[in-house]
């Protein structure tokens, strides 16, 4: 099967061509970049992955420690009173530092977004918390580390619920729900509107 298209018309054809350079833009895939990093900002702001669901909320926040590792520092002691008040805060909002790391990147025929933030260990950061992990002890029987008044938990293992914030399926591969598809497409719209006219 096979379809033809004839244009024919004043400037329709060169209208055609605008319309399709500008589907190959990279500014158009920087329009839709720019859209998904504001839902996901959302996203942190409301503690809600792509699909609406509330993340699991805090226990408490684990207390910072000077860079020694010994008193806690000041973050820690204004994390300890939050704890002891019961307002250990919102999942991820901590320091902001994973939301701010998120980025998007604008080619010719596609945009990617994410993050490459690192702990200290190389462990992938957002990858815990967009999926979950269970941390287990390297060394030792236990993890040790400050709870929510100051004294060391000990625990075999420790599991970090999965709070996603990008709009992957379980597996990695990407699930657009519904309302951010009709985001991009409202901006791809609304780009080749501005393109053409």
């Amino acid at each position: 099967m096979s379809i033809n298209v004839e244009v024919t018309g004043d400037g329709a054809e060169r209208k055609l061509q605008q319309l399709l350079a500008a589907g190959r833009s990279a500014e158009m895939y920087a329009s839709v970049g720019a859209g998904l990093k504001t839902l996901i900002d959302l996203g942190f702001k409301m503690s809600r992955d792509p699909w609406g669901q509330q993340w699991a909320p805090l226990k408490f926040r684990a207390l910072r420690r000077s860079d020694d590792g010994g008193k806690l520092s000041r973050t820690g002691r204004q994390q300890r009173e939050a704890n002891r008040a019961g307002k250990a805060g919102q999942p991820l909002r901590d320091t902001g530092r994973m939301q701010r790391s998120i980025t998007y990147k604008p080619e010719p025929d596609g945009v990617t977004v994410g993050t490459n933030l690192r702990a200290k260990s190389g462990a992938s950061i957002p990858a815990v918390h967009q999926f979950g992990a269970t941390i287990l002890p390297k060394k030792g029987k236990f993890l040790i580390f400050p709870g929510p008044n100051g004294n060391l938990i000990f625990a075999k293992k420790v599991v970090i619920p999965r709070r996603a914030f990008l709009p992957l399926d379980k597996s990695g591969a990407v699930a657009l729900p519904p309302s951010w598809t009709a985001v991009i497409v409202a901006r791809i719209r609304a780009f080749m509107l501005r393109k053409v006219t």
